[in-house]
């Protein structure tokens, strides 16, 4: 079922961008400086972002590029503009938005066997 995949890709997820948090000035390390409730936000953050990148993958036949771009993307602006961690935490509430409609509309994708 796609939900225990997200929930093992949120959790790789977690894992491979958390020595990040220590390369001084780089943007994970700030948010670790930011204190807890921003570090909590990014590990939140992973899941909702991941459910949306499986969603993606799914959707267009199991098409990686689109969910990569996705996922570059989202660094690369989080980056260029470098958004205060209260913008992130903005949003993480706009991608469970929009993870919790793509659950409510595509119900048979995410609860169904693929």
């Amino acid at each position: 079922m796609i939900q225990n995949e997200v929930n093992h890709y949120g959790s790789n997820f977690n894992q491979r961008h958390f020595p990040l948090s220590f390369i001084n000035g780089y943007s994970h390390s700030t948010l670790v400086e930011s204190g807890l409730i921003y570090s909590l936000n990014f590990v939140t953050s992973m899941i909702t972002f991941v459910l949306i990148m499986n969603w993606l993958y799914y959707k267009t036949n199991r098409n990686i590029l689109l969910p990569v771009v996705f996922h570059i993307t989202a660094g690369y602006f989080n980056e260029i503009f470098a958004t205060h961690s209260m913008s992130k935490v903005i949003q993480t509430g706009l991608l469970l938005i929009v993870s919790l409609y793509l659950v409510i509309t595509d119900k048979e994708m995410f609860f169904n066997r693929i």
